[in-house]
């Protein structure tokens, strides 16, 4: 289902970037970063542009997923998604580190959906909550789309090169068959 979603987004490039991580700030199980992975390789846009388009749309999903915490309250929040366990550990790391928290959880794989709905719940500062997810996330996302796209060059040019090695021995092998033949055709026909 999951690689359902991310075909769905993908083939809108970046604006199902924006969408996906719009919708992931508060209610989609799928993260943007295979997304954001997937078109810093294909070369949709520059990895950087494309990190900073996921940014904008996962904080301001963001946003509504904290409106939805804050606003809707645990009751609200439990029905919409009655077994996100992620939820209450948001709430433990929110009373032991404050705002660390929100640094902790916006660039680790921790679902941001919990951090976002949380940080309603506890009634956080919202333009505290915004001012610190969107640098880092966007730390995040850029160091994602960026490796991803030197991974996927480095892969391509290994691919181009084995590619390449392979041919060229294909092409020897059947030569190499070709003149075996010739001699074994010329040596029979010869006797």
């Amino acid at each position: 289902m999951l690689e359902i979603i991310k075909e769905f987004f993908k083939q809108y490039g970046s604006i199902g970037l924006f969408l996906n991580a719009f919708f992931d700030g508060f209610c989609l199980p799928l993260p943007p970063d295979f997304l954001l992975s997937t078109l810093a390789i294909q070369k949709i846009g520059n990895p950087t542009v494309l990190a900073l388009i996921c940014s904008i749309g996962s904080v301001i999903g963001g946003c509504i997923g904290y409106c939805v915490g804050r606003f809707g309250g645990r009751k609200i929040v439990d029905k919409i998604f009655p077994n996100l366990i992620f939820l209450d550990k948001a709430e433990i790391l929110f009373k032991k580190f404050g705002v660390w928290a929100i640094v902790i959880d916006a660039f680790t794989p921790i679902p941001y959906k919990a951090l976002t709905l949380g940080s309603g719940l506890m009634r956080f500062n919202p333009l505290l909550f915004a001012m610190v997810s969107f640098p880092v996330r966007s730390i995040r996302y850029i160091l994602v789309a960026n490796s991803a796209s030197f991974i996927g060059d480095q892969l391509r040019a290994q691919f181009e090169r084995t590619f390449l090695l392979l041919v060229i021995g294909l092409i020897v092998i059947i030569g190499v068959g070709v003149f075996i033949k010739n001699k074994l055709v010329t040596k029979t026909s010869g006797n």
